[in-house]
């Protein structure tokens, strides 16, 4: 029969043995982790400020990563080593003019105005690193 300390090794070990595993189960790994990058615009010009999110379309599977990027003077490029997976994903876009104005308790908003409310789009994202020209049409 095992001692009480023998067995609490041994199942801390298993326990160990079994957090490794599903560490690993679903992890990308950087060579399917792809970079997005293009230009964007809203009613036909370059958004001057503002952000953009992908998220994996849960609705279609895709259980890849997510990512965002930073829009500047109607570019955005993925940080290196963030990116997605490819296949469908919804993207979230916020624009602003920015111009900064004054904010709540005396601070500065460096994006300025809101150009739109945030538009939402699904896309189909290849499995490489790509661009994607994106326009967000005139909201009413």
């Amino acid at each position: 029969m095992r001692s009480l300390s023998s067995l609490r090794i041994y199942s801390g070990g298993v326990l160990a043995l079994a957090a490794l595993l599903l560490a690993g189960c679903g992890a990308e790994k950087a060579s399917d982790v792809f970079s997005v990058s293009g230009n964007i615009t809203y009613d036909g010009k370059p958004i001057p400020k503002g952000n953009i999110s992908f998220a994996p379309d849960a609705s279609q599977n895709n259980q890849g990563p997510g990512a965002s990027a930073e829009i500047k003077d109607g570019k955005y490029e993925m940080m290196p080593g963030k990116g997605i997976s490819g296949g469908p994903y919804v993207l979230v876009i916020n624009g602003y003019d920015g111009v900064p104005v004054a904010s709540g308790e005396g601070g500065m908003d460096p994006n300025g105005k809101v150009l739109f409310e945030s538009y939402r789009m699904t896309v189909d994202l290849p499995k490489e690193d790509s661009q994607q020209d994106l326009e967000v049409p005139k909201q009413k």
